[in-house]
């Protein structure tokens, strides 16, 4: 693969990746395959699933630990190292690692170490206090459970022990925590996909979390919700990342549900990196939502009513998974404002004020058609666009920049939903427009494509007849 040819497909990925409501930075791409050439001289580049892999959140060693985890079979380091030099970054690792821990982790650390030495240590009374307070989740015969300690559950708090351990609290105790929850939820509304920042303290991150949930349902705005529960989900998923294989696994299902294809599976299924496997009705649940072509169960291995899934793919489904329980509020209190103490009331109150701010940095409203003005199915798109998919998406604003709108009342209706990012909601919406790109001016999908998408309304009896784009709808009307 010659530079012109390297560049070619590079540029191919980073297309893929738009199409499926990624951001590849085109620079550190190429950089990286051009890493994976140089240390895999006799490999295929194309073997490697770039875009699937690929994490815009992740810095850029995570993310090379990431292609690793999934492509294990191939070097993604430089030189090796020698067993000193080996061993002397192991030390100098476990020691970061050490200096790091809080105190219950370092006595639970002092304990497995005097246990692997033979040593039996004597229980003090702080001890037994603290081991009776200690979250364990107890071993099946059948798969061997790891420990769930408090930095776990301060990293995945939708476990059901979190939950446990946080009905210690009353929301009257924790009320000085209300500058911290205000920090955490004006943060979930920045960061968005990129996730909240972890904190410190476990028992902080606990404690913020769990009240960051009260206080958006306390100020009742569904889109500060779901924003806070695509913040928390994502953090979710980035750990996921980096975490060790056995708790990975567990975690995966636990919240997933899902269970691990064995090696004869993988066999028939004729793909080594499926991992994973997750019912079919389980499936189309979590994966509601996620319009990219990869997760359309046409384009999923079946076999036995079960869909088979690489690790990157089963993590981003934990995210889904995560994000739905989180942005549900079916089972949800209601909470009102007043029932809050008063430093959480002032919180609430700050961000409600930041709400307005944002909805008042927009020039133009955000298009709501009047009955009858637009067809059935751009209406219906309209009114769901905080859960729409990336085919609905692309019809609504090529719909809406053909009929006259402008980018900014186009983009004040896309920052409804929940991952909206308005660089690559703007770019997006340039390459519609036609100033981008190709320079061609996109038109939505014809009623015939609309149909097959799914995205027609009552088989279209609401609209005139003969009609063959939702833009023929005034004029035929």
């Amino acid at each position: 693969m010659d530079e012109g040819v390297l560049d070619a497909y590079v540029r191919s990925l980073v297309r893929s990746a738009e199409y499926r409501g990624k951001f590849i930075n085109y620079v550190e791409l190429k950089a990286l395959v051009q890493r994976f050439r140089r240390l895999n001289p006799d490999a295929d580049p194309q073997a490697i699933d770039w875009v699937g892999v690929w994490d815009e959140r992740l810095e850029h060693a995570e993310l090379l630990e990431a292609f690793r985890r999934n492509y294990p079979m191939y070097r993604w380091a430089d030189e090796a190292v020698s067993e000193e030099e080996f061993r002397e970054d192991r030390r100098r690792s476990l020691e970061r690692i050490v200096r790091e821990l809080d105190e219950d982790s370092l006595r639970e650390l002092s304990q497995l170490i005097m246990e692997e030495l033979g040593e039996t240590p004597q229980a003090t009374a702080q001890e037994a206090r603290r081991e009776a307070t200690t979250l364990v989740v107890q071993k099946t015969p059948a798969q061997e459970v790891p420990t769930i300690s408090l930095r776990v559950l301060s990293r995945y708090p939708i476990l059901p022990e979190a939950k446990q351990f946080l009905r210690a609290f009353e929301v009257e105790e924790v009320d000085g925590y209300a500058e911290a929850v205000k920090t955490r939820v004006l943060e979930s509304i920045e960061r968005g996909e990129k996730g909240v920042l972890p904190r410190k303290d476990p028992v902080e991150d606990l404690v913020t979390y769990a009240l960051s949930r009260v206080l958006c349902l306390a100020v009742r705005e569904p889109w500060l919700l779901r924003r806070w529960a695509l913040a928390e989900a994502s953090r979710m998923e980035r750990y996921l990342h980096i975490e060790e294989e056995g708790l990975r696994r567990f975690l995966l299902r636990r919240i997933l549900n899902a269970e691990e294809a064995g090696e004869a599976e993988r066999r028939r299924a004729g793909d080594d990196s499926y991992r994973y496997k997750l019912s079919v009705p389980e499936y189309l649940k979590i994966s509601r939502g996620l319009d990219s072509p990869e997760w359309m169960l046409v384009n999923r291995t079946v076999a036995g009513g079960y869909v088979y899934l690489t690790v990157p793919e089963a993590i981003r489904l934990f995210r889904q998974k995560a994000y739905q329980i989180l942005s549900s509020v079916e089972d949800a209190p209601r909470v009102d404002v007043r029932q809050l103490p008063p430093r959480l009331q002032d919180a609430a109150m700050d961000v409600v004020r930041e709400l307005v701010m944002l909805r008042s940095a927009y020039d133009e409203p955000a298009a709501t058609p009047a009955p009858g003005e637009w067809p059935p199915c751009m209406a219906a798109i309209r009114a769901r666009v905080a859960e729409a998919g990336h085919k609905e998406l692309f019809s609504l604003a090529a719909f809406m920049i053909n009929r006259g709108y402008s980018k900014e009342e186009v983009l004040s209706v896309l920052a409804e939903r929940p991952d909206y990012n308005e660089r690559v909601a703007r770019y997006q919406v340039e390459h519609i427009a036609g100033e981008r790109g190709s320079r061609t001016r996109y038109r939505p999908p014809s009623c015939s494509t609309m149909r097959t998408y799914g995205l027609c309304v009552e088989g279209g009896s609401l609209c005139p007849k003969n009609i063959r784009n939702p833009l023929d709808y005034r004029q035929a009307k």
